[in-house]
């Protein structure tokens, strides 16, 4: 059982049960306060929100722990596997953040400011890739596919209880056998992780903004 902890100003938490083998952290502490008007305060909490999403896409420490908990006995199948985890994990909390926020005018300032830091991050990744694979390759656009493979996947699985019951094969699938029940687990609980701590996080985001 995880834990998640998402700390606002003030020393409000939420706290969120998931299943994982650690606790993940969002920290909303350090918004700037001072004689800003409405309009600064609403684009810093906005900006300073994006960031945060950004860096919790990134981190690898709940990836590790699904992957390690798995009875994984090839090398190179957790090698594939770490590699669709982590686009997955920044899918996810994409997709989080428009699904959570339909209706709320931060859905697409705080979208923008998530996909910029994706963007660039990608950049960067995709110059060091190309670098040591002597080809070009393109984090983004890997991205991109995978965002259309999962949204698919939601798509055709209709009106389902749970997401990541689509969410899990469609990864197994990208990692190249859609039965692998390790590969399905593993997907299946990134994108609950994920999309659980992003919405308990922006439920306290939207209050910041009220």
């Amino acid at each position: 059982m995880c834990v998640v902890f998402i700390k606002g100003r003030g020393g409000s938490v939420w706290i969120s049960p998931v299943q994982s083998g650690r606790t993940a952290i969002i920290n909303l502490d350090g918004r700037r306060d001072g004689a800003m008007t409405d309009t600064e305060k609403a684009d810093n909490t906005i900006a300073g929100a994006g960031d945060q999403l950004f860096q919790f896409a990134i981190d690898r420490g709940d990836m590790n722990a699904i992957l390690d908990a798995l009875p994984l006995e090839v090398p190179e199948k957790r090698a594939a596997l770490e590699h669709e985890i982590q686009l997955l994990r920044i899918i996810s909390v994409g997709w989080a953040i428009a699904f959570f926020l339909a209706d709320s005018g931060m859905k697409t300032p705080l979208g923008q400011h998530f996909w910029d830091n994706v963007s660039a991050f990608s950049t960067s990744l995709s110059a060091s890739a190309s670098l040591t694979m002597g080809s070009d390759i393109d984090y983004f656009d890997i991205l991109k596919e995978r965002l259309d493979t999962y949204v698919g996947a939601l798509d055709a699985a209709g009106q389902i209880p749970e997401p990541a019951m689509a969410i899990g094969p469609a990864f197994a699938g990208v990692c190249g056998d859609p039965d692998d029940a390790c590969a399905i687990l593993a997907g299946s609980k990134m994108f609950s992780l994920t999309i659980n701590a992003v919405r308990q996080y922006l439920g306290g985001t939207a209050t910041q903004q009220d």
